[in-house]
């Protein structure tokens, strides 16, 4: 996981990373997983206000965090 990193949180965010195919990491903010990445360097499929897809799988927007990996 890149340490220069931009965090998503809105739609204009995600939509930049989108059109760019950044890399996306996902990590995880509760749980006894929380603050582990969960997937590494993917780029954003879809988006809306409640979940990401990201490698063709679903991550709800308010249980992760997303890092648009910047170098």
């Amino acid at each position: 996981m890149s340490n220069i990193y931009k965090v998503l949180k809105t739609d204009s965010e995600f939509l930049t990373a989108a059109l760019k195919q950044s890399k996306v990491d996902i990590l995880e903010r509760r749980g006894d997983l929380a603050d582990c990445t969960i997937d590494c360097e993917g780029p954003i499929q879809k988006w809306s206000p409640v979940s990401v897809k990201i490698a063709d799988a679903y991550y709800m927007r308010n249980e992760f965090e997303f890092r648009m990996v910047l170098a």
